[in-house]
């Protein structure tokens, strides 16, 4: 059973999670792009929802795509799938 309910990628920039959204979707990795909770940042408002199974290799990818992120943290935040959502 997961630690939480929802991970999510943190960035410095909107152009960072940008990157990174990208090149997910290009190597078939889920990731949503969502506000960021409150309670794991006030950086800069974007970040992407991931499953915990591919965090292995999002780490990998951004290490050898060279991407940019501030950490990958869980959260137990209630999540509105109709609501927390752009594009």
């Amino acid at each position: 059973m997961s630690k939480y309910l929802h991970y999510y990628i943190l960035f410095e920039s909107h152009t960072d999670a940008m990157a990174m959204y990208s090149t997910l979707k290009k190597n078939d990795i889920y990731a949503q792009i969502s506000p960021t909770p409150r309670e794991l940042s006030v950086c800069c408002g974007v970040s992407l929802l991931i499953k915990e199974e591919d965090i292995g290799k999002i780490r990998e990818l951004a290490t050898e795509k060279n991407l940019k992120y501030l950490s990958i943290d869980g959260a137990n935040n209630k999540f509105d799938n109709t609501r927390h959502r752009y594009g």
